[in-house]
């Protein structure tokens, strides 16, 4: 596919007539499925880039932070949103600074300087970012396997797994005492079915903090719930693919920048093995995952908990190498 002809269409005009883009734009790159060259004919094209956001929007006295197209399925985002999120190694924006060179639709020259300084943003925070991302496809996937295999009790069972999974981070995000939230699968009272039960034990605790917790466990529960509520069988065991898929890839990603300290975008060596996971061959004749998936899997996050421990990258992003680049970047790009 020649993408910078597609660009051309008018179905991008947004990107040179839109005054929050113009002339604005720092960089534009193919995302997704073609990016990573696990693309089928089916498959969208999803464009991802930086734009200089307005002064009032760097001073916060305005609020622009991305710009969405949906009907391109183009995401831009402001350099003061996108430098927040790659300074926590998120895997959807670092991604983004490790495209193949003719993914790169158009590259300014303060563009040029972001992506020259790309190494900066690798920590290891990458185990927790893009473990974390796997975790969720991970989830995604067990939810499709119970929703088909499981009895009842057992299904109540696995999404009271993901929420105790949820409530895991609240001891720090939350700042929890030890053992205040502990969800279990019982009945309310004698003869009422089966369901999610959760003890608090807080005391002076704030009100707002705890309903934002209920909101996230109660999400969990929601989401699968809507899962099985849509269900299409062939859209299902796609979508199931698709997660299998990307949770490798997530782990392949990861465990390349704990090791070589760098990261390809496009899977390049793992294609075939990735597009082999994409067109079902790791279910067998009945739909269930194979085994030797999950030894893949298995194998793959093993070395990730090794990296962890051996990797030389650095904790968090240098400080004062952070602080120098967005200088450089702002004042650049205000000329």
């Amino acid at each position: 596919m020649d993408y910078k002809k597609v660009l051309e269409s008018n179905d991008y005009d947004f990107l040179r007539n839109d005054p929050l883009l113009k002339d604005n734009i720092l960089f534009l790159t193919v995302a997704g499925s073609h990016a990573y060259g696990t693309n089928v004919e089916s498959s969208d094209l999803d464009i991802r880039g930086v734009v200089l956001e307005r002064e009032t929007d760097t001073l916060g006295l305005t609020d622009f932070e991305q710009y969405i197209d949906a009907k391109t399925d183009t995401v831009i985002y402001t350099l003061k949103k996108f430098l927040k999120l790659v300074k926590e190694c998120n895997p959807n924006i670092i991604e983004m600074l490790y495209s193949k060179p003719e993914h790169y639709l158009y590259i300014s020259p303060v563009g040029k300087i972001l992506l020259d300084n790309r190494d900066l943003f690798l920590t290891k925070r990458a185990a927790y970012s893009f473990g974390g991302y796997a975790n969720a496809q991970l989830n995604r996937l067990e939810n499709a396997i119970a929703r088909d295999t499981l009895t009842e009790h057992d299904k109540i069972e696995h999404i009271n797994r993901s929420v105790e999974n949820a409530a895991k981070s609240f001891e720090t995000k939350y700042k929890l005492p030890d053992n205040a939230i502990k969800t279990y699968v019982g009945s309310w009272h004698n003869g009422s079915p089966e369901e999610i039960l959760v003890d608090f034990k807080l005391e002076h605790y704030p009100l707002a903090r705890l309903r934002s917790m209920i909101e996230e466990m109660t999400n969990v529960v929601r989401n699968y719930d809507e899962t099985v509520g849509q269900r299409n069988k062939k859209k299902d065991d796609q979508h199931l693919n698709k997660h299998m898929m990307h949770l490798i890839r997530l782990y392949f990603m990861c465990n390349e920048i704990l090791e070589f300290k760098t990261v390809h975008t496009y899977r390049e060596n793992e294609h075939n093995l990735l597009m082999n996971i994409r067109n079902g061959k790791y279910r067998n004749s009945e739909g269930y995952v194979t085994d030797e998936f999950y030894d893949l899997l298995n194998e793959l996050k093993t070395k990730c908990d090794k990296l962890k421990k051996e990797t030389t990258l650095p904790d968090v992003v240098d400080t004062n190498r952070y602080n120098e680049l967005v200088l450089k970047l702002y004042r650049e790009a205000r000329k």
